[in-house]
């Protein structure tokens, strides 16, 4: 049978491959060339571009690969040294904010509003997508967690708040975000010079150091050129020093007490040639309280003008130096503690307020979900309470019979004492009672980019004859609302984080007590309110979780302790009306903070304390048996009901063997 020859009529249908040529033939370069040369192609085009930028633009601002140096020479056993580079931009803020320094895919300013908005509106545009990538980048939220849009602005408004300086010019010197990338930024350093169209190199007046820590804290100070320096040697590289005292965490194993030894030069005073290269030089020594040198670390590099050849050079010879800042940092640490010579851990505590001219922390971290719910519980009962005392028309007495006997002296009471006490309010009480006197509750945080909270009353001030007063609560952390809710009562918690802790200060405590009292009367811990069974239940939880963290806490304090001539014949570790039993178990009543008849509220609160005190236990869990972290004794987290007791009892609090523990001062058996 003969094949069937296809006629000259019919279709002929050929297929041909989608590539050229054979899938076998592709190998791993033919994969990477391409995307290669698309970015080769770029770059040619981001050196076309940055040809517009102005000589003075370039002049203005560099690029620095800087090398830091870390050394430790307290306790003697403890000699640790290390060394790394950073790279670090030293840019004019007035060109950077301008968008003068631009370069595309290279670097840029990101401009929160104005990047979204773009994005926004050209979010199907195929160039908004290749226009977001940047190797290298600076934003305001980097540096300062404020809703302003400026770093410049930012500045300003916290150093005009804190000292009212005038407008100055600013550059500055830090670290950028890599690849999206934002590292830790140890040090960035902020050269404030006189405002001037005329000078060519007009004078330092300020410097601000803006420190970071691994939790994302931020405390900045401010140095004054001229004012509380002190003499340098004739034979000094430094152009300036200041002496100033230490207020911020920055290091696991060091302490807050000391001092800094800060010199530096002008980097824009030592401008050469015609390259238009600068000189970064900047030392910092710590001493201790009794002047000996602890700790030493200095930042010296060359400054290149900031072009885009400079950039690429800059990021082909050091890809992964932004990424490894960090994880060095921390390496370090990892090596100090569990190798030789086994540091003991410093808690970090909270930062406070430092004063004599040194600016309070900028940054805190940021709310976590409890945090939030327990400010909005705080603030709505603040604002309940404030109106309910404006229309109360008798208060309650708070004269120091009825109060009980002064913390400052509780230690020196006799318990023999049968002084008779009045809980009834005086012919001068009795006289104030006639009067309604309106309180506004203004809680300050030592975090200068927040705002402060005022609560205050909504009745007319025309009812109470113009009688005012004020209670302010500055707090170092938003631990302060949480802090409220987790403690037995308002009271308990203000003597532990106030007089002992020192996170947070009151401006009265007899008014905090006025305001954060029961509403219904001290002597009255009923709620003259039906109850219904959830709320109950809900209420009867939340008081057996705050009667197991604080007996939890109390249970750091060892028979030996309680032993104590100071505390053997006492039975409350606190003065009243802190009744706090010392042979018995604690027993929490109702915080006057706890909702009523709001089941969705106290099942937030409930929330707030059972996430709380899990976290603590876990904490100490893995701290105690699995990492075995060694703290410097007698500062675990977990002994602040301790060191508040010892210290209401006047008990030194015994360090214990601090090894070589960074509070420990060095000894004679130190090698």
């Amino acid at each position: 049978m003969k094949e069937m020859e296809p006629s000259q009529d019919q279709n002929i249908l050929l297929t041909l491959p989608l590539l050229p040529i054979p899938a076998s033939s592709i190998n791993l370069i033919d994969i990477i060339l391409p995307p290669l040369l698309i970015g080769l192609a770029l770059i040619i085009f981001d050196i076309q571009a940055a040809k517009k930028s102005s000589p003075k633009t370039q002049k203005n601002s560099h690029l620095f690969v800087n090398r830091t140096v870390h050394a430790r020479f307290l306790p003697s056993p403890s000699n640790h040294r290390f060394k790394y580079d950073i790279v670090q931009f030293g840019v004019d803020l007035d060109h950077l904010e301008s968008h003068l320094l631009d370069i595309p895919h290279l670097f840029r300013f990101h401009n929160g509003t104005h990047d979204h908005h773009q994005t926004r509106c050209r979010i199907l545009v195929p160039s908004t997508w290749i226009n977001l990538i940047q190797i290298f980048s600076i934003s305001p939220s980097s540096y300062f967690k404020t809703k302003t849009e400026s770093i410049k602005q930012a500045l300003f408004n916290q150093l005009e708040t804190q000292f009212k300086i005038e407008d100055v010019d600013l550059k500055s010197g830090n670290m950028p975000t890599y690849l999206g990338y934002t590292t830790i930024n140890p040090l960035s350093i902020y050269f404030c010079y006189q405002k001037s169209d005329t000078l060519k190199n007009p004078p330092l007046k300020y410097v601000v150091l803006d420190v970071q820590n691994t939790f994302d804290e931020r405390h900045s100070y401010l140095l004054t050129i001229g004012v509380n320096e002190t003499p340098l040697p004739n034979s000094s590289e430094f152009d300036h020093q200041w002496v100033i005292p230490r207020a911020f965490h920055v290091s696991p194993f060091n302490d807050r007490t000391g001092t800094y030894q800060i010199s530096l030069s002008n980097p824009f005073a030592t401008q050469s040639g015609n390259n238009n290269t600068i000189n970064l030089n900047f030392k910092i020594v710590f001493f201790t309280s009794k002047g000996e040198k602890k700790f030493f670390a200095d930042l010296k590099g060359e400054g290149i003008p900031f072009t885009s050849q400079n950039l690429i050079k800059i990021w082909i010879k050091y890809p992964l130096i932004l990424f490894m800042t960090s994880l060095k940092i921390i390496y370090q640490s990892f090596k100090l503690h569990m190798c030789a010579p086994r540091l003991n851990y410093s808690s970090k505590g909270y930062n406070p307020v430092q004063k004599n001219g040194v600016v309070g922390g900028t940054a805190w971290q940021d709310l976590d979900w409890r945090s939030r719910l327990s400010r909005k519980i705080v603030i709505d009962y603040l604002t309940k309470r404030v109106n309910q005392i404006a229309v109360q028309r008798k208060p309650y007495s708070r004269s120091k019979s009825s109060r009980g006997t002064d913390i400052d002296s509780f230690a020196d009471q006799r318990d023999d004492s049968n002084e008779k006490v009045d809980d009834g309010l005086s012919e001068e009480e009795e006289e104030e009672s006639k009067e309604v006197k309106l309180i506004t509750v203004i809680l300050k945080p030592t975090d200068p980019s927040q705002e402060p909270i005022i609560i205050s009353p909504t009745i007319d001030d025309t009812q109470t004859g113009g009688d005012k007063e004020s209670l302010t609560i500055w707090y170092s952390s938003n631990s302060f609302y949480t802090d409220l809710l987790l403690y037995p009562n308002p009271s308990i918690s203000q003597l532990i984080n106030d007089r002992s802790e020192h996170n947070w200060k009151v401006s009265s405590v007899d008014l905090y007590d006025r305001v954060f009292e029961s509403p219904y009367g001290p002597q009255d811990r009923t709620i003259p309110i039906r109850l219904g069974r959830i709320d109950k239940l809900l209420r009867k939880f939340m008081n057996k979780i705050r009667s197991f963290y604080f007996n939890w806490l109390l249970s750091f304090l060892t028979s030996a302790d309680k032993n104590l001539p100071q505390l053997s014949k006492r039975s409350s570790y606190f003065p009243p009306p802190h009744f706090i039993p010392i042979h018995e178990r604690f027993h929490a009543d109702s915080n006057p903070l706890d909702p009523t008849l709001h089941i969705r509220s106290s099942l937030m609160v409930l929330s707030v304390l059972v996430s709380l005190v899990s976290e603590q236990l876990v904490a100490y869990f893995l701290f105690r048996f699995v990492f075995r972290f060694r703290f410097v004794h007698g500062y675990q987290p977990w002994f602040v009901l301790k060191r508040s007791v010892l210290k209401f009892n006047n008990v030194p609090l015994d360090k214990g063997d601090a090894g070589l523990g960074s509070v420990r001062e060095p000894s004679s058996s130190s090698t």
